[in-house]
């Protein structure tokens, strides 16, 4: 049988301590992210009235905003950590994509995008009424790119992963990462002695061989096994571990935490019980970027990981995609020793 760990909580004023004095560090740190980038557009208002033209509310929009999701959101995490990032993504010739590079751009994200003119940008419009989502409308194509985007990408990756200190791949299902450029990247990334985090989706899950930590969640995992995850037994996580060809398994777990197996069959159970729920858009990609810093930092998987539970259980408690700062997650460590 494999070792079991299971760890709640880190001792709080010690990891808190260890926390801090590694995130002084993060200022270093260059990351570069590559994958889907998209537009999320939320419209708000109140429905107190059914349609005449069909059973469905109307909604007297009196708010509305824009934030970048996907990888740019990834990018946008890892600012808000004190890292350097830079973004390679594609985007369409249109005023979304503009909308993306200014805001990702006032982050201080190097964006770096192969502009695709015979498809849209991504953008997901999200109608809210009461504080609860009536409907959400997507503007996407998902086929994945012709070879010369695929081409213009590669090189944008090839070229900013010079020097970097972390790759962090995050798939959406949208085109970017197609079979051909994960592995180039992947092979990459590992020539250069570069930690590599990958945040999959279904269409490639078995195309990420190489990576560093391979970051599903429950319902993916499954979905790609044809079978229920087995997240406390260890013998059963190696042998997926194995299977995908990865260095650590990273299983997020939703409410449950996460499960992080090993080399050697190594299993670590990690979770944080949040002070409060309020969204869990953009959770995962927080935990991506925890990850990938706090290991560029030299921090132990164990470690970067039980950071990233706090840092998911602090961003739980903010509406829509949010970031999390250093000194959130800090402040949820100490906590965690005073409770």
């Amino acid at each position: 049988m494999g070792r079991v760990a299971v760890t709640r909580a880190v001792a709080g004023s010690v990891a808190a301590a260890r926390f801090g004095r590694t995130a002084a560090d993060f200022g270093r740190i260059r990351a570069v992210v590559v994958g889907d980038v998209m537009l999320d557009r939320y419209l708000e208002g109140v429905a107190d009235r059914v349609s005449p033209e069909a059973p469905v509310p109307v909604v007297r929009v009196d708010r509305e905003w824009a934030a970048v999701g996907g990888a740019g959101n990834v990018a946008a995490n890892i600012r808000a950590l004190g890292a350097q990032c830079d973004l390679v993504a594609a985007v369409g010739d249109d005023e979304a994509s503009r909308a993306i590079d200014r805001v990702l751009r006032d982050l201080e994200v190097g964006c770096r995008f192969a502009s695709v003119i015979d498809r849209p940008t991504t953008v997901k419009t999200r109608v809210l009424a009461q504080g609860q989502q009536v409907v959400r409308v997507d503007r996407e194509e998902d086929a994945p790119h012709a070879r010369d985007a695929e081409a213009r990408l590669r090189q944008l990756a090839e070229e900013r992963l010079a020097g970097a200190d972390v790759l962090l791949l995050a798939d959406y299902n949208k085109g970017v990462l197609t079979s051909g450029l994960l592995r180039r990247l992947l092979a990459a990334a590992s020539e250069a002695g570069v930690p590599s985090i990958v945040d999959p989706k279904r269409r490639h899950f078995f195309a990420f061989a190489g990576a560093t930590v391979l970051k599903p969640n429950r319902s993916e995992l499954e979905t790609a096994l044809g079978e229920a995850a087995r997240p406390d037994d260890a013998p059963w996580m190696d042998s997926v571990r194995q299977r995908l060809g990865c260095t650590h398994l990273l299983l997020t777990l939703g409410a449950d935490g996460m499960a992080l197996s090993s080399p050697g069959g190594a299993l670590a159970r990690v979770g944080v019980r949040p002070r409060s729920v309020y969204d869990v858009s953009g959770a995962g990609d927080t935990v991506s970027a925890i990850v990938a810093v706090g290991l560029a930092a030299g921090a132990d998987v164990r470690e970067v990981v039980c950071w990233a539970a706090h840092g998911a259980a602090a961003g739980l408690a903010t509406a829509g995609v949010a970031t999390v700062s250093s000194s959130e997650i800090e402040a949820s460590i100490a906590r965690s020793e005073a409770a």
